[in-house]
């Protein structure tokens, strides 16, 4: 289990891997399940749900070469903040996409992602359990960088969903309106979590990191 830990792609401090997970979830959803429009968007709202509790939990035990309570007082204040942060950041995704849900259609599309929402639920929990726990980046992390980079991840992911959902998109009714905003948050937010996978801090050396990259 340590050589597996060890490994290049098992050192990098984020889940790579995740982003192409749930893209591909969602690709099957729509081609394999003929998602419409809600469950895409039920997604969305979930995973946005997962950033902030992984966020959370990442800042709680982010060490810093510390002992856990030397900067007990210094987390419980970014707790507070961080948790009222993300249900902004929660309310925001609801408000760019919840026309969706305002099409008339039925909800049964609903009624057959709960697979889908457990295996999302798991990769965020691996994803934990490995690339912070498992190899050790939670004993130098930054309790702000760990809450901080989350953040302005959903912060860039949501300033360009709203520029699409809300502005650039309803400018042409004569579109398939649910299905350019399924689209658009399909792709956008594979491209964002992607970049934000590669910009993220890595614990892997130069040599190491260009053989994963």
């Amino acid at each position: 289990m340590n050589r597996i830990l060890e490994s290049p792609l098992f050192q990098h401090s984020k889940p790579w891997w995740l982003p192409i997970m749930n893209l591909g979830i969602t690709l099957y959803g729509i081609l394999f399940l003929q998602w419409d429009l809600k469950p895409i968007v039920f997604l969305f709202w979930w995973e946005v749900i997962l950033i902030v509790a992984s966020a959370l939990l990442r800042m709680l035990f982010a060490l810093e070469n510390r002992p856990f309570l030397d900067q007990i007082g210094l987390k419980i204040g970014l707790l507070i903040g961080g948790a009222v942060m993300g249900g902004t950041f929660i309310m925001f995704a609801v408000v760019f996409t919840i026309n969706a849900f305002q099409d008339g259609g039925d909800y049964t599309s609903l009624a057959n992602i709960a697979i889908q929402t457990r295996i999302m639920t798991a990769g965020y929990i691996l994803g934990l359990a490995i690339h912070y726990f498992g190899n050790g980046n939670y004993k130098t992390a930054s309790p702000m960088g760990e809450l901080a980079r989350p953040f302005v991840h959903m912060l860039v992911l949501l300033a360009f969903l709203q520029a699409l959902t809300m502005h650039l998109i309803p400018k042409y009714p004569q579109l398939n309106q649910a299905m350019w905003v399924a689209i658009a948050l399909v792709v956008l937010k594979f491209m964002v979590d992607m970049l934000f996978a590669r910009i993220g801090k890595s614990t892997l050396s130069p040599s190491a990191e260009q053989s994963v990259l």
